[in-house]
């Protein structure tokens, strides 16, 4: 992780040599969830011979906010990087049955340092101009909640318990399927595409869908990569021009 993270660091650091460069801040509001895959525990964690399980991801709130740079390649082309503070996280609602019925909600919010390398297009249009692209992005875990909540009925639908949780995420690539707690990887990575439009005086508006093509989660079975629609608005000031 730390070698990945220095060399997209000195990557950016390396970048004013190339041309026209504006540095700004951007931040706004993900549309956030998770995409979740070979969801096989239902059998596995209880000792029921036909538990079934019905299971909605939903998305969920969370924020996004940084600053950015942007530098011209040649004519129409540029390559914006990022360093942002990203939450990401699903909310997930759940109808298990197996001896008794089980009806939770769980929550799940991780913060991350994220570093998206976009190459973008951009073309005049109006008083301003479009921006069309798309690039890499790499993420570091900096915290994580989970939350859980949900009542226990019988089959006569009489209560006969509940749960609630409140736990710190832990990070660690390397979980056996046994462990305590929840865990998630030390990084993430994916692809964010993105467009946007500029102001000549540096106001500009970006909506963009990050895709994590990493399972970030390797407690396991499941396997489950963040996924986020985002809308930002940021802010850039020319600093020189070669």
């Amino acid at each position: 992780m730390k070698t990945t993270l220095l060399s997209v660091l000195i990557t950016i650091a390396a970048l004013p040599v190339c041309a026209q460069l504006s540095i700004g801040v951007t931040g706004g509001y993900s549309h956030a969830t998770q995409r979740i895959s070979d969801r096989t525990f239902a059998a596995q964690d209880f000792a029921s011979p036909n538990p079934s399980t019905f299971a909605k991801t939903k998305y969920t709130p969370q924020w996004h906010g940084g600053v950015m740079a942007d530098l011209r390649l040649f004519k129409g082309l540029y390559i914006q990087p990022q360093v942002l503070i990203s939450s990401k996280g699903v909310k997930e609602e759940e109808e298990r049955s197996y001896q008794h019925w089980v009806d939770g909600t769980y929550k799940t919010r991780l913060i991350y340092l994220e570093i998206p390398l976009n190459i973008v297009y951009k073309f005049r249009l109006g008083p301003g101009k479009l921006a069309v692209g798309a690039g890499p992005y790499f993420a570091f875990p900096l915290s994580g909640t989970y939350k859980d909540e949900g009542t226990i009925t019988d089959p006569n639908h009489q209560p006969v318990g509940g749960f609630k949780n409140d736990l710190n995420i832990q990070f660690d690539d390397f979980v056996v399927s046994t462990a305590q707690g929840k865990y998630y990887k030390n990084s993430d990575a994916g692809i964010n595409f993105i467009a946007g439009y500029e102001f000549k005086k540096g106001l500009l508006f970006n909506i963009n869908y990050s895709l994590g093509l990493t399972n970030v989660y390797p407690k396991g079975p499941e396997q489950r990569k963040n996924a986020y629609i985002g809308v930002s608005a940021g802010y850039m000031f020319r600093l020189w021009r070669k």
